[in-house]
This record gives C-alpha cells, sequence and structure tokens, in this order.
C-alpha cells in the first residue's frame, strides 16, 4: 500500500514506515509553468506506451514504459544539471524525457535504428549513455538488475577522490557547485548481493550518491511478498550513515519537493541517501511479458488508482489551470508523439559493416620505446618490477589510485605487490577493501568514466569469480555498447599459479575463462622486463586489461626460474600488448634439415619449456606470448610455419582451454606447413589443484613432462 504523504503549514511530513516516525522539511512551492512541464512529459509518455502498444508488429524488440513511474521519474530529472551524473533503468523513460531527450531521440534506440544516439541499434530501449555538456552524464546501462549500483557508485567514489585532491577534472556548476549522483533502481533489485557491496561501500566512504529506489510491488511475476523480508526503506536502515526517505511516488508535488530535499542535501552535505518511492505499475513488466500473463483484475484495479497522470491533472485543476489548457497538453503532446514515431520508423536501420566498431578503443601505445636493460641497472625481481611501475606512474598521473584486499599500508599486498606506495601517495590514493570482489571490479567502471585511472587487484586468480559479472555485464560491453563513449580504462590485478603446496583455492589459473569475455584484454608475463612494460602499456590503454601475475615467478624462488629476474628496464621503458617474443632459437641448421620444433607458451610454461628445452641440442624455440589477447597471432604462424612442428604449453587444465583453442587456429592457419599435428601440453583435468605438494606435481606440467611430449614430437 502506498504511503501517505501530509503537508502542514508548509511542512512535508513523509511516513517513515513502522516506526511511526516522520522525516520533517520545507516544501517548496512549485511553480505553475513546472507543473505544466511535468504534465507535458507525463501525457508524452502515457502517449508513447498507448503508441507502443497499438503498433507491437512495429515495436518488436523489447521494451518497457514508465508507465506509473513517470512522476518520481520526472521529479529527479528536474533536479539535475549539466555536471550531475544519473544511471537510470530499464524503466525510466520518464525520466530521459525529464532530462531534454526527445521522443523521437528514445524511439530510435526502441525500434534499434542505426542513428539512435545512445547505442546505434545494440541496446534495448531505455538503455542510454550520453556523454555531453548540456545534460548530466550517463554511464554505460546494462539490463542485468541491480548491477549498475556498483558502477554508479564508483561514480560517486570518483568524484569524491576529484575534491579531495582539488583535479581540475572534477565537473562543477555555476558558482562551482558540486555534482551528485543518482543511481535509479527497481526494488525488487536491491535483494542482489551486489547492491548491499555497493551500499556498504557508500556509507563507509560517505559518497555523494542516491540510491532512488522505484517500489511497484512487482519483480517481472513475483510479488513483494514472495521476494522479500522488507522494502528497500527498511533494509536501507541496516546501512549505518544512510539516508532514507519514503514518498508516494505517485504525487508529483510531494515526489518534487523530496527530490530536491534530499538533492540539496547530498549536494551540500557530501553522504549517500536512498529515496524510497512507492509507485503503481500500469503497463506490462516488458513487452514480451504481458499483466495478463501473471496479474489480476483486482491487482490491476488498485495501481490504476495511483495512476500519477490523472493526479497531477486534477491538482492542476484545483490549481486554476483551465481544462482548455490541459486538453491542447494532452493534444500537443499526443502529436509530437504521433510524428516523432513516424520519423522514428522511417530511419535507417544500422550499417552492417559497422558491428564490429567500438569493441576497444585504439591504445596510444603501439610502439617498445625506452631502454629495456639500461647500463648499470640492478636485476630486480617480478613483484618488484611491478611496484617500480605503479610508483614511478602515481607519481606521474594524480589521477592514478590503487586498491583491493590487504594493499593498504598496514600489510602492502599479501605479495607485498604494494608495499610502501601507501605511505609514498596517502591513504586515499592507496588503500584496502572489505572483501568485494564484485565491487573492486565494477566500481573502475564510473571510476574511469569520471577521469581517474584504477588499478585494483583480486588476490587470487579463484577468488576473481565474485567480480565476474561485474566484469562480463558492465566492464566489457561498456565500450561497444556506448558506441566508444564510455571505454573503462582499469588494470586488474590477479596473482595466478601453482607452486609449493598453495592449495585447491590459491593456486588456480583462469586464463581460459577470462578469454572468452570479449571486450577484455589478458596480458601474462613471465619476467620483471615484460612485466614493467606491461604494466605501463596497461596503465595507458583506454580498455580494461587484466594482468594475470603468476606468483611463483614473483620472488624467482621456485628452481629454474632464476631468469624471471632482470635487468630493471628505464622509467620510460613501455612494451605494447598483442607483442610475443622467442625467447629462445633454434640452430638454422637445425631448422633447415626439419629436425627442429617450436613451443608456443607463457607465465610459467617458459621456465618449463627453457629447461626441457636444454636435452635438445638447439633443435627447440620458444615463443613467449606475452600478452593472450590480443594474441601476436603473425608472429605465432611464422614461426609455427618455420618448424613444421609445434607444441602448446600452458599450466592450466587441458581439456577446452585457450590452448587447445589455439591449436586448432594453427592447425587450419599453418595446416599446409606442418609435419604433425599440434601438440599441447596442460594440467591434468582435476577441478582444482591438490594441497599435497606430490599430487600437485602430478597435477601440473614439469620440465620432465615437456621433455617427453617434445621427444615424441621431434621423431614424429
Amino acid at each position: 500500500m502506498l504511503q501517505e504523504v501530509y503537508s502542514i503549514n508548509n511542512k512535508c511530513f513523509f511516513n517513515g514506515g513502522r516506526s511511526n516516525k516522520f522525516a520533517l522539511f520545507d516544501c517548496c512551492m512549485i511553480d505553475k509553468n513546472l507543473l505544466l512541464k511535468a504534465y507535458s512529459l507525463m501525457s508524452q509518455a502515457k502517449s508513447m506506451a498507448d503508441t507502443y502498444e497499438a503498433n507491437r508488429s512495429v515495436c518488436k524488440y523489447v521494451h518497457s514504459t514508465s508507465r506509473g513511474h513517470e512522476a518520481i521519474q520526472l521529479a529527479a530529472a528536474f533536479q539535475l544539471q549539466p555536471h550531475d551524473y544519473v544511471s537510470p533503468y530499464y524503466r525510466d523513460e520518464s525520466l530521459l524525457l525529464g532530462l531534454g531527450f526527445t521522443p523521437f531521440e528514445l524511439m530510435l534506440q526502441l525500434l534499434a535504428k542505426g542513428n539512435d544516439i545512445f547505442t546505434g541499434g545494440r541496446e534495448y530501449y531505455s538503455h542510454p549513455n550520453y556523454r555531453g555538456d548540456d545534460k548530466p552524464t550517463i554511464i554505460h546501462q546494462s539490463s542485468a538488475t541491480g548491477m549498475q549500483v556498483i558502477p554508479t557508485t564508483g561514480i560517486a567514489q570518483g568524484i569524491q577522490y576529484l575534491e579531495r585532491v582539488s583535479s581540475p577534472l572534477l565537473k562543477k556548476g555555476p558558482g562551482g557547485q558540486l555534482p551528485v549522483v543518482i543511481c535509479s533502481l527497481g526494488d525488487a533489485s536491491v535483494t542482489e548481493g551486489e547492491v548491499s557491496e555497493a551500499f556498504q561501500f557508500a556509507v563507509l566512504k560517505q559518497l555523494p550518491v542516491i540510491y532512488l529506489v522505484q517500489d511497484n510491488n512487482w519483480g517481472i511475476s513475483v510479488s513483494a511478498a514472495e521476494a522479500r523480508a522488507m522494502d528497500a526503506f527498511e533494509f536501507a536502515a541496516g546501512f549505518k550513515g544512510m539516508g532514507r526517505i519514503q514518498v508516494d511516488g505517485s504525487d508529483f508535488e510531494a515526489s518534487y519537493d523530496v527530490m530536491k530535499y534530499v538533492c540539496d542535501v547530498v549536494r551540500k552535505e557530501r553522504r549517500p541517501y536512498l529515496v524510497h518511492a512507492q509507485v503503481p505499475l500500469l503497463g506490462h513488466h516488458t513487452s514480451g511479458v504481458r499483466k495478463e500473463f501473471y496479474r489480476t483484475n483486482a491487482d490491476w484495479s488498485k495501481h490504476q488508482q495511483h495512476d500519477p497522470n490523472p493526479k497531477l491533472r486534477k491538482k492542476l485543476l484545483e490549481k486554476g489551470i483551465a481544462e482548455d489548457t490541459i486538453q491542447a497538453i494532452e493534444q500537443e503532446a499526443a502529436s509530437v508523439v504521433a510524428g516523432a514515431f513516424k520519423q522514428a520508423v522511417a530511419s535507417s536501420e544500422p550499417d552492417p559493416l559497422t558491428v564490429t566498431d567500438h569493441v576497444f578503443i585504439p591504445s596510444p601505445v603501439t610502439e617498445e620505446k625506452g631502454e629495456r636493460e639500461p647500463k648499470g641497472a640492478e636485476k630486480v625481481i617480478m613483484v618488484d618490477a611491478a611496484l617500480f611501475a605503479i610508483r614511478e606512474l602515481m607519481e606521474k598521473h594524480p589521477e592514478a589510485v590503487l586498491y583491493g584486499q590487504d594493499v593498504g599500508k598496514r600489510l602492502g599486498g599479501v605479495f607485498r605487490e604494494a608495499a610502501t606506495l601507501a605511505e609514498k601517495f596517502g591513504e586515499h590514493r592507496v588503500f584496502n577493501t572489505a572483501i568485494q570482489e564484485a565491487y573492486i571490479v565494477g566500481s573502475t567502471a564510473g571510476l574511469s568514466a569520471v577521469g581517474v585511472k584504477p588499478i585494483v587487484e583480486v588476490q587470487f586468480g579463484d577468488y576473481i569469480y565474485p567480480g565476474f559479472n561485474q566484469l562480463v555485464t558492465e566492464l566489457s560491453k561498456s565500450c561497444y555498447l556506448s558506441c566508444g563513449k564510455f571505454p573503462v580504462s582499469m588494470i586488474l590485478r590477479v596473482p595466478v599459479g601453482a607452486y609449493g603446496g598453495g592449495g585447491p583455492y590459491h593456486s588456480g589459473c583462469v586464463e581460459t575463462t577470462l578469454l572468452s569475455i570479449k571486450g577484455i584484454k589478458v596480458v601474462y608475463p613471465s619476467n620483471a622486463a615484460d612485466m614493467k612494460g606491461l604494466m605501463k602499456a596497461a596503465f595507458y590503454d583506454p580498455n580494461p586489461v587484466v594482468m594475470l601475475e603468476h606468483k611463483g615467478l614473483y620472488w624467482s624462488k621456485v628452481p629454474g626460474t632464476e631468469d624471471a629476474k632482470t635487468t630493471e628496464p628505464s622509467k620510460d621503458y613501455i612494451l605494447p600488448l598483442g607483442k610475443a617474443n622467442v625467447i629462445l632459437r633454434a640452430a638454422d641448421e637445425k631448422i633447415n634439415g626439419g629436425e627442429s620444433c617450436a613451443i608456443i607458451t607463457y607465465g610459467m610454461g617458459v621456465y618449463w619449456a627453457k629447461a626441457a628445452a636444454r636435452q635438445f641440442d638447439q633443435r627447440v624455440e620458444i615463443v613467449d606470448l606475452r600478452t593472450l589477447y590480443p594474441l601476436d597471432e603473425a608472429l605465432v604462424y611464422e614461426r609455427v610455419k618455420l618448424h613444421g612442428k609445434c607444441l602448446i604449453l600452458t599450466e592450466e587444465q587441458q581439456n577446452n582451454s585457450f590452448a587447445e583453442a589455439l591449436a586448432g587456429r594453427i592447425s587450419g592457419n599453418c595446416f599446409s606447413f606442418l609435419d604433425a599435428p599440434v601438440e599441447v601440453i596442460g594440467s591434468l583435468d582435476v577441478p582444482a589443484i591438490p594441497m599435497n605438494t606430490g599430487l600437485e606435481k602430478a597435477v601440473l606440467p614439469d620440465a620432465e613432462k615437456v621433455a617427453k611430449r617434445l621427444e615424441y614430437l621431434l621423431n614424429s
């Protein structure tokens, strides 16, 4: 049931829920012109919904409308200014109208037309993104309910950082007015665990973010009574430091008062707030899941009683607006919508040749530069090479920040990979997070959107999976679905690999899973010089980059990995992604005599390969991939064609792995040059690496196993 809103002597009292307490603040006197504007846009939204319903065969792509939610959405939109940020959800067409987008612009996305200003025909209706000087910024919006809350909270996190360092990157309004961030979501999505992660971080850091929860008591066909033990207002009480308020979201004046009050508070006091707006659902869940499939007439009638449109119409009449004026507004809205729909239907389809555009933004790093082995420089271990690279980047770029679990001042990373950085740069730039892999990963989308350059860390590859939802749903798709407006420039550091009895949850390699995601880059260095050069390139890359760092190579303590320790490259050394390296060459006479083969590998495989190659008297060439995506296919194919025989070596479990996929590509591209089938060797196909070191050894490849396979291949 909708909570009541009371007004006494221009004071608004909003029902505080079961406690029977009320929030109190001054009501504003809303100008009649604003009420007329709101009614005009409400009328457009109603006419748009009616038009879509009447033209179902034309409006063939799945869509939702804002019917029932118009009042709270317009009230929110009217508070926002061009220096602000907002993340709408899939039912927020009225919010978009309130921001100044036209019905025609929205319909282009509805019909997936080529001149859709948001995504060029790639996204659903009411899935906007926008970067311009005339409206609030809107980052990429996905369909995964609740998932936008972490990236949007990341925007507020980035804004807070820019404020603290007085960065010129911070967008401000007239008179230096600070921005606010609104994240809109449905109440059913609040039960998502990732929403809680965002709430936790927002209250911990006191971020300037407003969570606008629109509660229509439905999650598709699931009623509120079935799905939740409490509503969002009650839930927010558990997050200490979160302001919260309820409002009848079908009442425009009450909604406007609440949104103005909350935006003013957050703009001034820089703290998080939750607005719980109770609204009716007057349309279908989506065009594909229609109301008659699951809703009763009684439920439908109850919701119709709270239709914002006739409510506002009645108030206009009470305020002395003539019936003729109101009818003229309605007729004008219908005319605008009809004309826009006709124009949108006639608009051109996307050009199929553009379908692969905007997967990535081109990297500015295309050539290896700087000194890889400066004279007089000392050798460094891999973990220090990464540390020094990040230190140099943070010295040069005040927008760079580093965060993750245990990377802060007290420990500096469980592998000491961030040691001394917090002391040098301050705990506002290098800091710990809670155990929140989803937040760590997803927040980078928001930070990147405001110009902050995040470097984040997940402690072990085995623990990356809670962050996969954000990596797949938000980060990887952001550049593509925003037509290049919102690439996510970030580095995700992930220690991986087995050695010394790390056990089943600290030894995994995860490259195949990562490489199944399109829209991210994956790097896997095997020595200190490559680590430093690739870290620099990853930082300057405008796309998401995952750095897989084998913890067995960090200190060169594993026997046979001494070569992972190299001379430290110069400060300006940089190594482009996607460039493999031939680290061991076979003798020309062996190649000419057909007695050689190539090993294609990376990470710890480099050292197993080098040890095995010593047994074969210059008959083995080793190619270190260094970057798994983008892959240096040209070099790989060149070397395989030269030798005619190839072994691909990986630490991952072999079946259905990246290594096997690469073997297939090599076979297809080098078929006429091959003297034997492409061989693959990896770990045994067990679900995890056992703790016992003897069992661990039995699962993993090693130099002896590689040598046996080489002998077979060379003699075949």
